[in-house]
Parts: C-alpha cells; structure tokens; sequence
C-alpha cells in the first residue's frame, strides 16, 4: 500500500478542490445502521473507529459529534451512532484564539483532521502526516471557505459541512468520502502568514 502517495494525494484533492456541485444531504450507506452508541476515532491514524457506550472522555459534545483533546494535540472525535446528515454549516470554536482573525480568502497554516459523518470513519487528518499544511482558503472547499474566516491562530474550532458546502455527489475517488456525505473537521488555526 502507497500509504504516502494516497494520504498526499488525498490532502491535496481535499483542501485544494473547490466544490461546484450542489448535492443534497446525506446517504443511508455505510456508517452506524441504526446503531445508538458512539464511534470514536483518534486522528493520529485513518483506521476504523472504535465503538462506545460514551464519546472519548474530557469532550466537548455538540450535538451527535463531540471532541476531546488539548490544542497542539491531535484531538479524538466522537461521532454518535442516529447523526443525521448536516443541511447547513456550523462552526464551534472549541478553544478560543487571539489576535488578527482569519480573512476571507487568506493563506492558512493548520493542523486538521476529517471524518465522514455517515461512515464515522477519519478519511484525512494533517496529525497522521505529523505536519501542518499551508493553504489559500480561496482554493477550498465551499465549507472550509465559509467556516474557518474569523477563526483567531491557536484556536480549535468544528466544522460540520452539509455534503453541499463538501464534495456533493462526487468525492474524490478513493478518499473513503460517501457521496453527499456531511463532512466533520477539527481545524487547529496554527497562524496566517
């Protein structure tokens, strides 16, 4: 397995494509059937996650996704068992930044771990690469474009992306995305140049 190429390849098709198709919500395959429990993943790795009774201790839950972990640490997302697919985007800052917020538009350094909300499986993470990556927003996806903006450096903040704001019906092939599946990212804002 090309593990380097592929995980190269994947971060380059998911922060430097810029989405154009409108999708609709999410996609009954893969992912919990049903289940009620929690999927818990650590972003240090793209393996298959592990089933709980609760999210990873110390998180901080948000709706059906919750996350743990301090800031410069690759954090542990939860993922509960009946989510449903996001229909518009929504930020949380979990740990506050200070100093010049994000503009529109502006080149970003970050940490940043994905997972699929419907398969509840990490399918990019910048902390399993163990570097950072530097990046224009204005050659992201729709979700990025719109939620990290405002975003202050050494802040945590989630996205939940709507399959719209993502990939649509179209994700890149191989990236383990379904299609029109909510994405769910931990962004940690390291600066902006």
């Amino acid at each position: 397995m090309k593990r380097l190429t592929s995980t190269a390849a994947l971060a380059a098709s998911a922060l430097f494509m810029t989405v154009t198709v409108a999708a609709c919500g999410g996609n009954d395959d893969g992912g919990a059937d049903g289940a009620t429990g929690w999927a818990v993943s650590d972003c240090t790795q793209l393996v298959e996650p592990t089933n709980a009774d609760q999210p990873a201790e110390g998180s901080t839950v948000e709706g059906t996704v919750a996350v743990a972990g301090a800031i410069d640490t690759a954090p542990i997302v939860s993922i509960q068992g009946d989510a449903t697919p996001a229909t518009s985007l929504s930020t949380t800052d979990l740990i506050p930044g200070s100093g010049q917020p994000v503009a529109a538009g502006a080149e970003v350094t970050v940490q940043y771990c994905g997972v699929g909300l419907t398969s509840r499986r990490v399918f990019d993470s910048s902390w399993s690469r163990g570097e950072p990556i530097t990046f224009p927003l204005a050659g992201v996806i729709a979700g990025w474009q719109e939620g990290i903006p405002g975003m202050e450096p050494g802040g945590r903040r989630l996205l939940v992306i709507p399959g719209d704001l993502a990939y649509g019906d179209n994700p890149p092939p191989g990236s383990g995305i379904l299609p029109g599946e909510t994405l769910v990212f931990v962004v940690d804002l390291l600066n902006t140049p």
